[in-house]
């Protein structure tokens, strides 16, 4: 079994740790002449390396082994000034053992620090990068819904979408048949065979909840209901999970199901995603069947429409009379009047039903109706035109049983008789027109062939009368259609609002540019006032991205691709949008005609990133700082050494001890710089006990040369408290944001008043408060709500707006809160930022907190209680 790095690297320093002094020995032992009785630098070298490789641990066991070595070398090699510089030699030994062993334990919390930071970063654009995927897929899945109106289409993009979001393999789309079905049908699925599918059966539309979601964790598990657990062993899974597919109006259409062949249970955001997959779906089915309804509706109305241009040009008498009594009159004159015959007759068989006939009759001046035959109900089934003549010779021969034949026997007048069946369009027998008696001469062609013309027109009127009725419920059934159409719209609008994106069309033809209701919000323009031209887009764009997105247009028509670019628009408010716009080119015959696409405001995702920038630039800004300060506190110390064997030497002149009495006192001061930047930057990973007056009061050392240089008094007040537990690293990037806004607010010989005190906040609890007051100029009433927001600033380009934004969040992270009071007055003027800490913090949200240095505000729930009040 091997070991790890780490467990070799120690075994490896307490190796070094113990060989070193023998080392030390032996090279003394060498270089005595040389050392000029420094017998202790070898020594303390040994000790030095031991404390830098292993830590504080090692440290301590290597100064006693080098002490140890160095007073045994100098009893058996007595020096000439006495055992008292072997005694300062083991003191310097042990301090700077100490001194760098204790830096290198911190360097190691530094770098475990560092680790869990980069951790939380990637785990921040592993979260980032999902949701931009999401919404990608969202996005696509929007595009397709709207760009086909073909309903197996919709429903197999949408059922592939959902299959892909939850990453299984197996997924059904079941719809109900009908409104009062109680069985769902499969109309596509994916991952199953058919044969799979057909393990189902019949599919009870109860069990698969038509309201809400249903999640069946595992089907195996005890006191599980699961109706198809033969076709769940032969498919091979585990989990259920499904979503119902509910229409604009709250009706059920039916479900998508999908399937894991592990336990599963999907997270909340996995499940709501679903749910507005599953809204669109439902509403690109809803306008696929009023598109198809509406187009349906409109083809009819157009064949009847032109059925009624074609009557009205045939015979503008006979289509402008409504009433089948009228109608049949003037149908039978007409007849009678255009061919020419004494006697004419008009029979209409509602429903083929001779007992319920409607005959109308038109006679020439003094001329008597004929009389039918008592055979007559025969004469209607022959559905064909029948011209007889006087001799009994006619356009089609007759059975000697025809009714015909009898009429002609009996009845028919000398000049013959000529009749015409009144047939509908598929071929429905109306009745008949008959005429008798030709005034001149016999019955010809040119009169059978007139006739028909007139039984055709008077067909089409008689169903006209009939349309007529039904036109008026057609009307009424279009503008219930148009009502349910206009809904529609409604709810698709208020869904783009929802996500924040809208679609837009450019005809290149004619130049004309559709933007949705959602497009022109988002661009700031009213969609009455959008006129539909190119530059008036183009002007709503910021002057900076103009020539950016229309180069990105020209590029996508040049190449016939697809065209994606992102840009800022300036609303009325003066703000500024950042919208990213994508579409696709619409090619026929390899000419460009138009552009199709949507836009979304992504202005929540540019300031996430902005955040994160800022937020990577100042961790590392922080390690920096202290990597800096490490670097330079261990040349000091040597150089602090030297300054002092240089004073310890005997005989120098006075000028020259006080030139190094100087040295020594400006490194001291540069001592001091590294130590407080170490202590600034230097993070613990749980919370301790500290002095909240010992932080600020550290916090006002590091501003002193400031305060000095602007001559600021600072005035101290701090109470008796009790100490707190907390991250006192977080707690002095609270307090120095709050100190350099206050002195940066200050003219010359301003001041600022602190106070500490322990008291009871808001709920009872036992807290400290801090108290930072200036009388500065003040900050602006306009200003005031928005000073906690990310990226706001008064300060123009010298200030990034994220300092108050991260010391609210340290606060609210600590359980407490932060409240300011300001005030422009002329007579009194000044601002007070009031922070309250309690004693007993939420520890669980502390150290869930305590892996990052810069936090946003509090998301778990407390409301924010910023109180802005004026004097």
């Amino acid at each position: 079994m091997h070991s790890s790095p780490a467990s070799r690297l120690r075994i490896a320093a307490w190796v070094v740790t113990l060989l070193l002094p023998l080392a030390a020995w032996q090279l003394t032992s060498t270089s005595w002449s040389l050392l000029h009785n420094r017998v202790g630098v070898l020594f303390t070298v040994a000790a030095l390396i031991s404390a830098a490789i292993g830590g504080l641990l090692p440290a301590l066991v290597g100064a006693l082994l080098n002490v140890a070595a160095l007073a045994w070398f100098s009893h058996l090699h007595p020096p000439v000034d006495g055992h008292a510089n072997s005694v300062l030699w083991s003191i310097l030994l042990v301090a700077v053992t100490l001194v760098v062993g204790y830096a290198r334990e911190k360097w190691s919390a530094a770098e475990m620090l560092a680790g869990h930071l980069s951790t939380d970063l990637a785990r921040l654009r592993d979260e980032l990068d999902s949701q931009r995927t999401d919404l990608k897929r969202f996005h696509e899945l929007s595009v397709s819904l709207s760009s086909s109106l073909e309903r197996q289409q919709l429903l197999n993009g949408v059922l592939h979408a959902i299959a892909a979001l939850q990453k299984t393999d197996l997924a059904m789309l079941l719809l109900l048949p009908g409104a009062g079905s109680n069985l769902l049908r499969v109309e596509t699925y994916a991952g199953f065979t058919a044969e799979q599918v057909r393990l189902f059966g019949d599919i009870p539309a109860n069990f698969f909840a038509m309201h809400r979601r249903t999640l069946i964790e595992d089907i195996e598990s005890p006191g599980t209901y699961f109706p198809f657990i033969d076709a769940a062993t032969q498919v091979g899974f585990r989990a259920v999970f499904s979503a119902p597919i509910i229409n604009s109006r709250g009706e059920p259409l039916g479900a998508v199901v999908t399937y894991f062949r592990k336990p599963h249970s999907p997270t909340e955001r996995q499940a709501r995603l679903v749910e507005l997959y599953v809204r669109q779906a439902a509403n690109a089915l809803e306008n696929a069947r009023l598109y198809h309804t509406s187009l349906e509706t409109l083809a009819a109305e157009q064949h009847r429409t032109a059925v009624l241009r074609s009557l009205a040009e045939a015979s503008l008498q006979i289509n402008s009379v409504l009433s089948l009594d009228s109608l049949l009159q003037v149908i039978t004159d007409q007849a009678r009047s255009i061919i020419g015959a004494r006697q004419a007759f008009t029979t209409l068989l509602p429903k083929g039903d001779w007992s319920q006939s409607i005959t109308c009759s038109s006679s020439a001046d003094g001329q008597s109706a004929v009389q039918f035959p008592q055979e007559r109900p025969g004469m209607l089934p022959f559905n064909k035109p029948v011209r007889i003549t006087a001799n009994a010779e006619g356009s089609h021969p007759l059975s000697p049983l025809s009714p015909w034949h009898s009429m002609m026997k009996f009845n028919a007048p000398h000049d013959g008789w000529l009749a015409a069946p009144l047939l509908t369009r598929d071929g429905r027998n109306l009745g008949l027109i008959q005429l008798s008696g030709k005034i001149n001469g016999a019955f010809s062609e040119d009169d059978e062939a007139i006739l028909v013309q007139l039984t055709h027109m008077a067909s089409v009127a008689i169903d006209n009368v009939r349309l007529y009725r039904e036109a008026q419920e057609q009307i009424e059934q279009i503008k219930r259609t148009q009502d349910a159409l206009q809904r529609s719209k409604e709810t698709m609008q208020l869904a783009q609002r929802c996500v924040g994106i809208g679609m837009w069309e450019w005809d290149l033809q004619g130049g004309a540019l559709t933007w949705s209701d959602e497009i022109c919000r988002l661009h700031g323009i009213e969609p009455e006032q959008f006129d539909h031209r190119y530059d008036v887009w183009m002007e709503s764009i910021h002057p900076e991205d103009r020539q950016h997105v229309h180069s990105s247009i020209t590029q996508a028509l040049v190449s016939c691709s697809d065209y994606n670019v992102q840009y800022r628009v300036i609303c009325s408010d003066k703000t500024t949008h950042w919208l990213e716009a994508r579409g696709q080119t619409i090619v026929m015959s390899g000419i460009p005609v138009r552009m199709m696409g949507v836009a979304m405001d992504v202005t929540p995702r540019k300031t996430a990133e902005e955040a994160l920038r800022h937020s990577e630039k100042l961790a590392a800004t922080g390690r920096l700082a202290a990597s800096i300060a490490h670097e330079i506190n261990n040349p000091l110390e040597v150089i602090s050494h030297v300054m002092y064997l240089l004073r310890s030497t005997p005989h120098l002149p006075e000028r020259a001890l006080q030139h190094i009495r100087t040295a020594e006192a400006e490194l001291h001061r540069v001592v001091h710089i590294t130590r407080q930047t170490l202590a600034f930057y230097r993070e613990v990973s749980s919370p301790v006990m500290v002095s909240i007056a010992g932080v600020l009061e550290e916090v006002l050392n590091t501003f002193d040369r400031k305060l000095a240089e602007k001559a600021v008094i600072v005035h101290r007040q701090y109470a008796p408290a009790t100490e707190l537990q907390c991250y006192p690293g977080e707690l002095r990037q609270v307090f120095s944001n709050l100190v350099l806004n206050a002195v940066e607010a200050l003219s010359d010989s301003g001041a600022i008043a602190v106070r500490v005190r322990q008291t009871t906040g808001a709920q009872g609890r036992l807290g400290i408060r801090i108290t930072m007051a200036d009388n500065g100029p003040g900050i602006a009433i306009e200003n005031l709500p928005r000073i906690f927001e990310p990226f706001f600033t008064t300060k123009g380009s010298k200030g990034t707006g994220l300092g108050l934004w991260v010391s609210q969040g340290i606060v609210h992270k600590h359980g407490g809160s932060i409240r300011v009071r300001s005030s422009v007055d002329p007579l009194r003027h000044g601002t007070c930022f009031v922070v309250f800490l309690p004693v007993v913090a939420v520890e669980t949200e502390m150290v869930e907190d305590s892996k990052s240095v810069l936090t946003a505000k509090d998301t778990t729930g407390a409301k924010e209680t910023n109180e802005v009040h004026t004097y």
